[in-house]
């Protein structure tokens, strides 16, 4: 599988839009080329992702930047087309024992990685919005394009996040006109392991956009890093496993390494490429033709 990587500068994944294979990002393509992916695969993919808080080091636009890039290049790989990034996402309130795993008391108020020691909030949107605007472009995509394959890229692992793109998704296949699936570009997908702002997502970006990322912003390498003052939180706090306050040591963003980096994505492409592949070789049934099971 070609991952559009490029020999001659190691350790960096390059510009999706403009590499040797040709633009596959809808806003560059003409119309006929459009028509021509609609008539050849019919397969378009939608990234999306909120602006948020990843820790100092990191931009703001780590999902939907993350998102953007599979996208395109899934789009390559597979012959479809890569619509323009949905800088959008939702998030709730932690519940108290998520928060307790965290560091915190367990009473805080506290929506998504918000947390009060961050020195801006993230730009989530309401559960509302978010859904109005991704069946908008779900609609869109399917009746004014005509595309019967929708892949939804999302970088964004809030759970009514994932809620409302799961509602969606269901909804679609069981009509019967568009195929629509949700991909993650994370390693651990769809199994679900993944931190935030730690070492996977640091040295991904920093494959990328290297311009984009400051470790220095960080405390020196030994100090643990404290979730509270950071909001930057491992996979096994998340799921409770760990109840330290600190995050893990082999997920810590300050070893990343752009070079494994690049490996790491081009390992994840070809996770997602091998994922979407059985997805669109099992046939959607309408929910109106499904057996009803007997009670």
């Amino acid at each position: 599988m070609r991952t559009g990587r490029n020999p001659s500068r190691p350790g960096r994944i390059p510009d999706a839009a403009t590499t040797e294979s040709g633009h596959v990002q809808a806003q560059f393509l003409r119309p006929e080329q459009i028509l021509a992916i609609r008539r050849r695969t019919s397969l378009a993919f939608l990234p999306l992702g909120p602006l948020e808080w990843h820790g100092p080091h990191l931009p703001l636009g780590v999902d939907p930047l993350r998102a953007e890039m599979a996208a395109v290049e899934l789009a390559r790989v597979m012959g479809g087309v890569a619509l323009p990034t949905l800088y959008m996402g939702t998030e709730r309130e932690r519940a108290p024992a998520m928060l307790r795993h965290i560091g915190f008391k367990g009473d805080e108020y506290v929506v998504g990685m918000d947390f009060p020691a961050c020195g801006l909030r993230s730009l989530y949107c309401s559960e509302e919005m978010f859904g109005l605007v991704l069946r908008g472009w779900l609609d869109l995509i399917h009746r004014s394009w005509g595309f019967r394959r929708i892949v939804i890229v999302n970088g964004h692992g809030g759970e009514n996040h994932l809620a409302v793109i799961n509602r969606l998704r269901l909804e679609y296949e069981a009509g019967g006109e568009v195929r629509v699936a949700m991909v993650m570009p994370a390693l651990g997908f769809p199994r679900g392991d993944w931190g935030h702002a730690t070492r996977e997502e640091t040295e991904t970006l920093m494959a990328r956009y290297p311009e984009c990322t400051d470790l220095r912003t960080l405390p020196r390498r030994g100090v643990p890093l404290q979730n509270l003052r950071w909001a930057i939180v491992d996979d096994g706090t998340f799921r409770g496993r760990r109840h330290t306050g600190t995050v893990a040591v082999v997920e810590d963003p300050r070893d990343a390494d752009p070079r494994r980096g690049a490996r790491i994505f081009a390992r994840t492409l070809g996770r997602l490429v091998r994922h979407l592949d059985a997805w669109l070789n099992r046939k959607s049934v309408p929910q109106s033709r499904r057996r009803r099971r007997k009670v």
